[in-house]
């Protein structure tokens, strides 16, 4: 199929109502992304890019979001629809699609200010969110790919006495680092984060995060883990925001080093008609321990996007994201070690 047909059906797909769907009393939305990636490095994969392949279409992912809100009770679902990868044989590697119920939160409200919840939930740390269409790049950050935890699943508590404050407390029984998949250690993890919102322009956050995994057979010896996350944004105009970043993570096995790994960005988003420029700038530190492998410890990452929002439910993306690692993390097209990548990805993004 050519890619004007492609665009073709999701520009009709853009056509529906951009309001969410509300059937029995439950608010539904959900979004579907699809890409095509140009990689420098050809048919070699270009670590932390979400599995992007040269030259591929590809169903990026899928999600639907679930919300039901009474005076007293609040709940949220995500049904995620994603292609992992695995390897059933412990060979050869399949890819299949998974649709999941990956995250699940129930609060209840003890009063305006002061709910009380358990479920699957989504960290509240990082500066993207979940929902593509709501971030200013198709592409995730490198921190929020491997640095910012995912998913844990226990107790919560979130105090907001005005919208210059929301603090949450959670303790989870089970955790993991991944948007996608689990981690089923056993684990004791506390959670504290704070946020708001300050004259309207100036939203903040602090988060940090500690817990213990136990081992699992046949490893042996236990995990401590750490993470911690902190930005700020500024809205200078309805159409010009800056953004800070700053995220990090340890984890440390019993009688082994600390593994270390942080993130340092901004981010400048400039919105003109219906082109939303973006320009991003990311310092991670670390990189041998968050998939670069061999000797990289420094990676810089600059990337450019043009969010074109066509209508309410559609836009469309053009990318371009280049990496520089202190040695030789990458492969050139022939297939031979450079401290240099790059990758274009064309977008589209429906959702309602």
């Amino acid at each position: 199929m050519s890619i004007s047909k492609i665009l073709a059906a999701l520009l009709i797909m853009g056509t529906a109502t951009a309001n969410a769907a509300d059937i029995g009393g439950i608010t539904v939305n959900g979004e579907v992304a699809f890409d095509y990636n140009f990689l420098s490095s050809k048919d070699a994969a270009i670590p932390n890019t979400e599995g992007a392949t040269n030259e591929a279409y590809r169903l990026n992912k899928a999600q639907v979001l679930l919300k039901k809100e009474t005076e007293q009770i609040s709940f949220l679902g995500r049904l995620v629809h994603t292609p992992t990868q695995y390897s059933p044989d412990g060979a050869a590697t399949s890819k299949a699609y998974f649709g999941v119920l990956d995250q699940m939160e129930l609060f209840y409200k003890v009063n305006p200010q002061l709910q009380i919840g358990f479920g699957r939930f989504l960290t509240t740390m990082g500066y993207e969110s979940l929902m593509r269409y709501e971030n200013a790049f198709y592409n995730d950050t490198i921190a929020y790919q491997t640095i910012v935890p995912g998913y844990g699943e226990g107790l919560r508590a979130k105090y907001t006495p005005g919208d210059w404050l929301t603090a949450t407390l959670s303790t989870y029984n089970q955790f993991t680092y991944g948007a996608i998949g689990e981690d089923y250690a056993p684990t004791k993890t506390t959670e504290l984060s704070v946020t708001g919102v300050l004259a309207g322009k100036l939203t903040w956050f602090a988060g940090y995060l500690i817990g213990t995994d136990a081992a699992v057979a046949p490893a042996t010896g236990k995990k401590d883990n750490s993470a911690s996350s902190v930005w700020a944004s500024y809205k200078f105009m309805d159409n010009l925001m800056l953004a800070v970043t700053y995220d990090s993570r340890t984890f440390k096995f019993e009688n082994t080093h600390t593994h270390w790994a942080d993130s340092v960005s901004a981010v400048l988003t400039y919105g003109i008609g219906i082109n939303n420029l973006g320009l991003r700038y990311e310092m991670v530190r670390g990189g041998n321990e968050i998939g670069y492998g061999g000797a990289a410890d420094k990676v810089n990452a600059l990337s450019v996007t043009d969010k074109i929002v066509l209508n309410d439910n559609l836009n469309l993306y053009a990318e371009f994201r280049m990496d520089h690692s202190d040695a030789d993390s990458f492969l050139d097209k022939d297939g031979a070690p450079t401290a240099d990548a790059q990758m274009v990805t064309l977008g589209a993004l429906a959702h309602f």
